[in-house]
């Protein structure tokens, strides 16, 4: 069983109770136990997390997937997905010796809302269900005995979490729809999950291929054009399959390579 599917197993059986945003807990990080955390533990990264890391390092996305993480690819979701390597092994590349993140104002958003999780799923009408919860304790973390009381919502907006989860939410619910409305877990292929790879991680090698300037199409609407743009690609794809809403259009529709369809998304006001 997975991470994620036993904290949803765990929500559900009532043994991970839920909290709302009210819902009060002492927590901060402390030096004897510093970095502990950021050791031998797998830590998702959504194309956001990539790119706001990147940037802060100054390095493409590309360059900074190849060099920093793992890619896979989940025989359950078939979908492709990214990991921190170096923290899956050991300690995390970009901890710093005394425990303090090298990437802390650009860290993804597992890590800067630690010790507070949040799951999302979607019913059957594609309605988004949002579950925020306490992690579980680790033995090793010294944080729970601080004197400091937070709310969720105090401990969310000081580390700037809900800009991360919007971002991370418009990513799953492209997921859920090619899942769901797709039919993508009968098709998708890790070539598949390949071929999308650069519209999820690579916006720099987009906007030099396309001639589109930071000026021009800011980083957050470009991140939406990007997504938009994935989901036509899959939407293409699965008609050739039988499945979407793309089955009853004419092929003519689909004239063109790939990059011309990608071009008149990321190109499109």
């Amino acid at each position: 069983m997975s991470f994620k599917q036993n904290i949803s197993k765990k929500l559900d059986d009532g043994s991970l109770p839920g909290v709302d945003l009210n819902h009060k807990f002492n927590f901060m990080c402390h030096d004897d136990c510093m970095g502990t955390c950021c050791t031998n533990i797998t830590i998702q990264l959504d194309p956001w997390d990539v790119e706001l890391m990147s940037r802060h390092l100054n390095i493409s996305g590309q360059d900074f997937v190849e060099e920093y993480c793992d890619v896979g690819f989940s025989n359950e979701m078939k979908w492709p997905y990214v990991t921190l390597k170096h923290a899956a092994k050991g300690p995390c590349a970009f901890m710093l010796e005394d425990g303090r993140c090298e990437v802390y104002p650009a860290r993804s958003r597992n890590c800067r809302t630690y010790p507070i999780g949040r799951a999302v799923r979607f019913d059957e009408k594609g309605n988004k269900e949002e579950r925020v919860f306490i992690v579980e304790k680790m033995s090793f973390c010294l944080g729970h005995n601080a004197e400091d009381e937070w709310t969720v919502e105090e401990w969310f907006n000081d580390s700037e979490a809900q800009k991360f989860y919007q971002m991370s939410d418009l990513y799953l619910e492209l997921i859920n729809y090619a899942t769901t409305k797709l039919n993508s877990r009968v098709w998708m292929s890790q070539q598949i999950g390949q071929m999308i790879m650069p519209l999820l991680y690579g916006p720099d090698m987009l906007r030099k291929k396309l001639s589109i300037s930071e000026e021009e199409v800011g980083h957050e609407e470009f991140y939406h054009r990007r997504l938009k743009a994935v989901k036509v690609i899959l939407e293409d794809i699965a008609a050739n399959f039988g499945f979407g809403p793309q089955t009853d259009v004419e092929a003519e529709t689909f004239a063109g390579s790939v990059m011309d369809r990608v071009k008149e998304v990321l190109l499109s006001q």
